[in-house]
């Protein structure tokens, strides 16, 4: 088996450089292809979605509050906050 890897098709498979690929058989040395047959599909489509919609406008930024925190931000940072102490309090208790 060549070293250099092979072409069958419009297929390029990989070479045998490593003793261990050396012993595998051909069909499992080909190259995996760069994007899946789905993801493929789904680009196609919202391509073709992004060339038939109107264009959007800019979005608009939101006014930012004092030192940009939200209540959700505190919401969150209570949350973490919380559930590392419950850890650190389970941990050493």
């Amino acid at each position: 088996m060549d070293t250099a890897g092979f072409i069958i098709g419009t297929a390029r498979y990989g070479g045998t450089r490593h003793p261990f690929r050396a012993t595998l058989p051909r069909r499992v040395l080909r190259s995996l292809p760069e994007v899946e047959p789905e993801v493929a599909a789904r680009l196609a489509l919202a391509a073709e979605d992004a060339a038939t919609a109107p264009a959007a406008e800019a979005p608009v930024a939101k006014p930012r509050r004092w030192l940009g925190i939200t209540t959700q931000d505190v919401k969150d940072f209570l949350i973490a906050y919380i559930a590392c102490l419950l850890a650190v309090m389970t941990f050493l208790g």
